[in-house]
C-alpha cells in the first residue's frame, strides 16, 4: 500500500533495478490510498485526521484482499501509513510491515537481548518461584 499508486507507478523500474524487487511480477500488487476520504491531506501537505481516515484504509485493505485473496502481508511503503497498521492487522489478521516495524527490525538487530544471560539477567531474580 502506498499513499498514491499513480505517483509510485513510474518508479517500478527504479525499484526493480535498485532494490531487486520486481513489483511488476504477479506477486506484488500496488494499492494506493489516494481515494480514501480524508487522505488527500497528504497530497495537500496538511495534517491528516487519522480517526477519519482509518476506516477507509481498513476498507481499502479488505478490498485488496478480495481482489487478491492469496495475499500474505501488507507492506506500507509510505511514511504516512504507519498510523493505520494496527487497524489493518486487526481487521485482516495479516502482518503489516511499515517504516516503524522496519526501524524496529534494524534497531533490535544491534541491541543486546537480556534473555540470553549476557546482561546477567539471572541476578535480578529473587530465587522464589511464582505461584500459578
Amino acid at each position: 500500500m502506498t499513499a498514491n499508486s499513480k505517483t509510485l507507478e513510474p518508479m517500478r523500474d527504479l525499484i526493480r533495478d535498485e532494490c531487486g524487487v520486481d513489483t511488476q511480477a504477479e506477486r506484488y500488487h500496488i494499492v494506493g490510498g489516494q481515494d480514501v476520504a480524508g487522505f488527500e491531506a497528504v497530497a495537500l501537505g496538511e495534517k491528516v485526521n487519522v480517526a477519519k481516515v482509518t476506516p477507509g484504509m481498513v476498507k481499502l485493505a479488505k478490498e485488496s484482499l478480495k481482489k487478491w485473496p492469496q495475499s500474505r502481508a501488507f507492506l506500507f511503503e509510505c511514511t504516512e501509513l504507519p498510523p493505520y497498521a494496527d487497524a489493518v492487522r486487526h481487521a485482516t489478521g495479516l502482518p503489516v510491515f511499515d517504516s516503524i516495524t522496519g526501524c524496529d527490525f534494524f534497531i533490535s538487530s544491534l541491541m543486546d537481548n537480556a534473555r540470553f544471560g549476557l546482561n546477567d539477567w539471572q541476578h535480578d531474580w529473587d530465587g522464589k518461584q511464582e505461584s500459578y
